[in-house]
């Protein structure tokens, strides 16, 4: 079987769901739901993939706090390796808070262990064992951004294909990405993120100059499904309708599920687009970006059944 291995960020996620507004300022604003989860970009993606019943492994950095053994514990239960999971005492576990109003989020996030990682310790040599390597939330992982150029030629010399999930860059900057995109296998972005890398009017533009820089930038354009540049055109997989409980990590079970069907199952671009269109859409029928727990028949039956 395949192995896939994800760098980047481990944070809890706390979720305030069902919220009567949106925030204001020096007011209260009540909500209907509390959560806690796991949370981040990186940690949905590995989870996803293992619930679809591939083989998962996670690197990053916890703290040794209660955050951190929640997270260490929730990955090891969903089937995710963390033996590649570092454990620190200088800062505590990061923490997104999640004000949920109607299908928009708003998001706070403590830093902590997200500033912290460095990957340092990830010697080349650690990609030997597996067959692809995916980075997430990057732009919060100053330390990091560094080390992501080396990892992806050591990928790229030993055969391993590479993926990026940046997440939004506070500046638009997008610092690394010339160095990063001509050595990546995939590169996911959303509307705005392809809107904003590319400079472009729109996402069908986006996509299209994005294929310029990289060999696949596939761009997730939430309820209209997701896009893929084939055959000399941007091709528009249309995304399933279903009834919106909350959308934190709906992008990164995209992403999860489309590294699933191209590596475990060999699906050309556009059936795993529609494969991961359907995955993204079951998991914004639960609460936080994990407990859709997705396996690889649930989304086949999902996506018959719409």
């Amino acid at each position: 079987m395949p192995k896939a291995l994800f760098i980047g960020d481990i944070n809890v996620d706390v979720m305030m769901g069902g919220m009567e507004s949106l925030p204001v300022v020096d007011r209260e604003v009540v909500c209907k739901t509390y959560d806690v989860v796991m949370g981040a970009s990186t940690v949905i993606c590995a989870c996803t993939y293992a619930s679809l019943g591939g083989d998962s492994s996670i690197a990053g950095l916890a703290g040794r706090d209660d955050y951190g053994e929640f997270m260490i514990r929730g990955l090891g239960e969903l089937g995710v390796k963390t033996d590649l999971v570092k454990r620190t005492d200088r800062v505590r576990t990061g923490v997104t808070v999640n004000l949920i109003y109607q299908s928009t989020r708003t998001q706070v996030t403590y830093q902590g262990t997200l500033a912290e990682f460095d990957g340092s310790e990830l010697a080349d040599s650690i990609l030997d064992g597996f067959n692809h390597v995916h980075f997430g939330g990057v732009y919060l992982l100053h330390k990091l951004r560094p080390e992501i150029t080396r990892l992806l030629k050591a990928a790229k010399a030993r055969g391993v294909t590479s993926s990026l999930d940046p997440q939004w860059d506070p500046s638009e900057k997008w610092e690394g990405m010339d160095e990063w995109l001509p050595l990546l296998t995939y590169l996911f972005v959303n509307e705005d993120e392809a809107l904003s890398l590319a400079r472009a009017a729109s996402p069908k533009e986006a996509c299209k100059a994005l294929t310029a820089r990289t060999r696949m930038p596939l761009v997730k354009v939430g309820p209209e499904g997701s896009l893929v540049y084939v055959d000399g055109a941007v091709k528009v997989v249309p995304s399933y309708k279903v009834e919106v409980v909350d959308t934190t990590g709906a992008g990164d079970s995209f992403d999860a599920a489309f590294l699933f069907a191209t590596i475990e199952k060999k699906m050309e671009p556009v059936v795993a687009c529609a494969f991961a269109n359907a995955v993204a859409a079951r998991s914004c029928m639960f609460v936080g970006g994990v407990n859709a727990r997705t396996s690889y028949e649930e989304a086949v039956r999902f996506g018959e059944e719409r």
